[in-house]
């Protein structure tokens, strides 16, 4: 996803690049072929570009298949780093992870999308559809709406503007109204809940972490409907990650 507005004058080289490389991604480890079916190049450009991101280490060939490379993990590591929020969170998300027996998300905004930036797996968690790095729609989040609920209001129509409010279930806000009053609600109780808005059959509560007059984040618990459908269990998430938050936000103040 972009990180900001068109520039004026667009180089066409960095954006084939880069549309090579994230069709790559999106497809997996395609061949040629594959990859020459999904873009408008000739096969002797892209050839070169294959071969150039090849020798540069973005790219490896297998078996005719190409793949992205661990370079970007090195970058990818490298610029989590740079968060804040990242280092002061890793203490607070394991105890959670282990008080809670669920999967917990450290997640930060960036470019109007939320980030998977850091997890922790407890003993019941289960395998998911995200991952670390992951780019996810906000307003179908929790995570997502616990940060909108505290940005300021026109942060929040950018984002809508920009990404809008597209229908990832049935259960999905979809129109300006519902959001706003969603993240009243958030406001008023402090937290935030997910109940198959992202996914079928997930759940999630989330507290933003607000330090300095900024929001840094937001810790997040994910887990089946079924388990959180309990009322005293959805209760004691919203504890933990509630108190998650406050623990962070004193590191990020204090330390």
């Amino acid at each position: 996803m972009n990180g900001g507005d068109p520039p004026n004058r667009q180089i066409k080289s960095a954006l084939r690049t880069f549309d090579i490389l994230e069709t790559v991604h999106a497809l997996g480890e395609p061949t040629f072929t594959d990859i020459a079916g999904e873009l408008d190049v000739s096969d002797s450009t892209l050839y070169d570009y294959l071969e150039t991101l090849t020798y540069r280490g973005y790219l490896a060939k297998d078996d005719g298949r190409y793949r992205l490379t661990l370079r970007f993990f090195d970058l990818g590591a490298a610029a989590r780093d740079r968060f804040p929020v990242y280092k002061k969170s890793r203490e607070p998300l394991k105890k959670t992870a282990d008080e809670s027996g669920a999967a917990v998300w450290l997640m930060v905004e960036e470019a109007g999308k939320a980030v998977y930036l850091a997890r922790e797996m407890g003993e019941q968690s289960i395998e998911t559809h995200e991952r670390l790095g992951k780019r996810e729609y906000m307003h179908c989040l929790a995570s997502g709406k616990a940060m909108l609920a505290f940005a300021p209001p026109e942060h929040v129509e950018n984002v809508i503007s920009r990404h809008g409010l597209p229908e990832r279930t049935h259960e999905s806000i979809t129109t300006r109204e519902e959001l706003t009053a969603e993240l009243d609600r958030i406001r008023e109780q402090g937290y935030a809940t997910n109940e198959h808005e992202t996914a079928e059959g997930v759940s999630a509560v989330a507290a933003p972490i607000i330090a300095n007059d900024r929001v840094y984040g937001a810790v997040a618990i994910a887990e089946p409907v079924a388990r959180m459908r309990t009322e005293s269990r959805k209760q004691r998430l919203i504890e933990l990650v509630t108190t998650a938050s406050n623990e962070i936000e004193l590191k990020l103040t204090y330390e």
